[in-house]
């Protein structure tokens, strides 16, 4: 399974538990289990079975997906009251696994990119969407736990997308989760955020399965 975005107890059962008590972090957990457990089974990256194969497929439709978005996340960003934390380019981790796996720039530049990407018109549109994308680096700690040894993977060949930031992953989804709860004292709209939340599930899960990097 492809954990993505809810394993918080990551950095400690007690921070685990300090993280989930927020309001608006739970219902942003119920409102998207479903889409979320979806696109779990489609990904299935802890499939026993898994090959290298399906595995450079995942990566491929993921460059294609997170590139496109991760070009339009700066003009929002730059209308959106401070983030606290950096944007991090996570296509070029993507990138730097596809070499890794025998691609060259040229073929990974010519990756098909994502055109039906979640709306990104607006704040809570993008609250959604980094809360999906920066939760995903919280089930990235366990993918690559699970593949080192068996893939022929490494951190620094291939998995550098899934390890993202390391050891401080658990503190950055503070970060991230403090803002959220942030704009929304401040009048962004809880329906808004959720609503994209799911819609940026939509959309992963649907260029994944165009992609043919499904189970």
């Amino acid at each position: 399974m492809f954990h993505l975005g809810h394993p918080d107890n990551l950095s400690g059962e007690g921070e685990g538990q300090r993280i989930a008590r927020s309001p608006f972090h739970l219902r942003l957990r119920r409102e998207t289990a479903l889409h979320h457990e979806t696109l779990e089974r489609q990904l299935d990256l802890l499939d026993p079975d898994l090959s290298l194969h399906r595995y450079r497929l995942v990566l491929e439709s993921f460059h294609g997906f997170y590139a496109a978005v991760e070009s339009e996340l700066p003009r929002l960003v730059a209308t959106t009251p401070s983030l606290g934390f950096p944007l991090r380019a996570r296509a070029e981790l993507l990138e730097r696994d596809l070499l890794a796996l025998g691609l060259s720039r040229s073929d990974v530049a010519g990756l098909p990119r994502c055109a039906d990407l979640p709306r990104l018109c607006r704040t809570e549109h993008l609250a959604g969407c980094l809360y999906v994308l920066e939760g995903a680096c919280l089930g990235g700690q366990i993918i690559a736990k699970a593949l080192r040894g068996r893939l022929p993977l490494t951190d620094d060949h291939g998995l550098s997308f899934f390890v993202g930031d390391g050891s401080g992953t658990g503190a950055r989804w503070r970060l991230v989760l403090d803002w959220l709860e942030d704009l929304v004292r401040r009048g962004a709209l809880a329906d808004e955020i959720v609503a994209s939340a799911r819609e940026t599930f939509r959309s992963l899960g649907c260029w994944v399965e165009m992609m043919g990097a499904s189970r």
